[in-house]
């Protein structure tokens, strides 16, 4: 009898822990990272797929980074557009995933992955992230919810601040490297003109060279910013002979989610308003 009670409890034992085991979430990357390391306080730690300064648009997925995806609880990604090179092993991986373009009621623009831009965006994708673990992981599912209400209450006072700083610049023209960055422009009404590139992929005619450089003498532009993951001479082509400031935006960051946000605010800020802090006239 007493080994029998034994026997049952160690297999107790061994459900428990096999139900208890932390769940490996592996998230492409750093601003998604950021959001699902916050709702998994206390729990465990996401795996970041792409590390800081390494771009999904020129990606190519190792043999060790696929056998991560197939031993996955939870792979969360954005989209095909952005994450192209992850399509194809997700189509053989069974592991459930959350690809975020698909949550409904975002607000997306065109085509434009970029789409934690938005901070109205970012908590819906936090209250999605939050409810999917809840289902995998039952036992942590209320640290998850108040995880992911704490991070929401965080992330409406964040927007709020960057409306105020932002405001002084919302009339000022520039140019952005390549169309990634309308789901920030859109929400804090900024008078971005134009990308030099629709995609880092893309290639320059000498002609559409010719029209930015007229574009940027007619329309005032006041700066123009490049993005630390793509070396390009054309931010310094485009600004030879004029009085148009460079400046440096990076749409996925190296910090936290709120870090990302307050670098965009800073960077574009201090150039707009020729604030000599942080801003860079040469490439």
């Amino acid at each position: 009898m007493i080994k029998k009670l034994k026997y049952i409890t160690i297999l107790a034992i061994l459900a428990f822990n096999t139900q208890a085991k932390e769940p490996n979430v592996i998230v492409t990357i750093a601003p998604i990272h950021s959001l699902v390391t916050e709702v998994m306080k206390g729990v465990a730690k996401p795996y970041l797929l792409l590390k800081p300064g390494e771009s999904p648009h020129n990606y190519s997925l190792r043999p060790s980074k696929v056998r991560r995806l197939h031993v996955a609880d939870l792979i969360i990604w954005v989209s095909p557009n952005l994450e192209s090179f992850l399509e194809k092993s997700l189509n053989i991986i069974n592991a459930p995933k959350i690809q975020l373009i698909d949550l409904p009621n975002l607000n997306l623009l065109n085509t434009d992955p970029h789409i934690w831009l938005d901070p109205n965006n970012a908590q819906i994708m936090v209250q999605a992230i939050a409810s999917t673990l809840a289902k995998i992981d039952s036992i942590h599912a209320q640290t998850y919810v108040n995880n992911a209400n704490n991070l929401v209450i965080k992330i409406k006072a964040l927007d709020e601040q960057l409306k105020l700083k932002l405001a002084p610049i919302q009339d000022l023209p520039y140019l952005v490297f390549h169309d990634a960055y309308k789901y920030f422009e859109h929400h804090y009404k900024l008078a971005a003109v134009e990308s030099i590139k629709l995609s880092p992929e893309a290639r320059l005619s000498v002609r559409r060279v010719y029209k930015l450089r007229r574009q940027i003498k007619r329309q005032n532009i006041r700066c123009i910013f490049s993005e630390p993951q793509f070396k390009s001479p054309l931010v310094r082509i485009l600004t030879e002979d004029t009085s148009v400031k460079h400046g440096i935006l990076d749409p996925l960051g190296y910090g936290s989610y709120f870090d990302l946000l307050n670098n965009l605010t800073d960077s574009l800020t201090n150039c707009l308003l020729e604030t000599p802090a942080n801003l860079k006239s040469k490439i």
